[in-house]
């Protein structure tokens, strides 16, 4: 009884720390984890080079996408599948993004309208002024919001020759 005691302890008090620390962000806010990969893939639609993405470049580019990550070409995606698409185009692992964010109905397949769905729902929340187009000026700003401020040593006289 000591034990479970204890242990509801434990819980109470890891909860009461992470109430009192004013977790979680705002709505919107970017996931850090997630960012680069997503705006990598983005620029990567830019077929024209003229540093905007249209909305017929993203259409074209999710379309890229879902076929290159169909290895099996039958229009769905096994979680083998998304995973190898994930680490070659988003850089996998920790970078996200998370298999269960396109499987909605969580049946270990994604269809191709649940990989289209997450990928519109991604490039809205990219796109600030909703023109169904991506700036680099979007991404940057995003970027730079994500990005914590880092310290640098600064660079002695010495240290500079």
């Amino acid at each position: 009884m000591a034990l479970k005691t204890l242990a509801l302890a434990a819980c109470g008090a890891a909860a009461l720390t992470a109430c009192a620390s004013g977790g979680g962000g705002f709505t919107g806010e970017p996931v850090r984890a997630l960012l680069s990969g997503d705006a990598m893939m983005f620029v990567s639609f830019d077929a024209d080079g003229d540093l905007s993405t249209t909305s017929a470049e993203i259409e074209a580019g999710i379309a890229r996408e879902f076929a290159r990550a169909d290895s099996g070409g039958d229009g769905a995606l096994t979680p083998i599948e998304f995973q190898s698409w994930a680490n070659g185009v988003l850089g996998g692992g920790q970078l996200g993004p998370y298999r269960l964010d396109f499987d909605r109905n969580v049946d270990n397949i994604i269809t191709r309208v649940e990989f289209e769905t997450e990928i519109r729902g991604r490039v809205s929340d990219y796109d600030e002024d909703q023109s169904g187009a991506l700036s680099r000026g979007e991404f940057v700003r995003l970027v730079n919001q994500a990005r914590p401020p880092v310290e640098r040593p600064r660079l002695g006289i010495e240290d500079r020759r």
